[in-house]
């Protein structure tokens, strides 16, 4: 199942506040393939990060919701270009320093 951009931005909003912190905790990307973007090249701990993918209706579609992320709220860039139709949102925990 794909999603619209709106939809897409309404549940990355939804995350960021059920989760807390500022839109600069957190980091925003898209890839053609969002769990090996987020796991494996921007090492996202599956278990312990907090963490969200969907795969938009175009990589146009999740263009548009990185750039309303980025530009607008001010989330950072994740690691990896924006060139895929599948975008994904993460925030590291504290957990990971101990």
């Amino acid at each position: 199942m794909v999603f619209s951009a709106q939809q897409i931005k309404f549940e990355f909003l939804s995350y960021i506040k059920e989760f807390g912190g500022q839109p600069a905790e957190w980091h925003v990307g898209c890839a053609p393939d969002a769990p090996k973007a987020m796991f494996e090249q921007a090492d996202v701990d599956s278990e312990h990060d907090i963490w969200l993918w969907k795969p938009a209706l175009s990589p146009a579609a999740a263009r548009i919701v990185y750039r309303y992320l980025t530009e607008q709220l001010g989330v950072n860039h994740a690691a990896s270009a924006c060139d895929g139709a599948n975008i994904f949102l993460y925030k590291r925990t504290p957990q990971r320093d101990a």
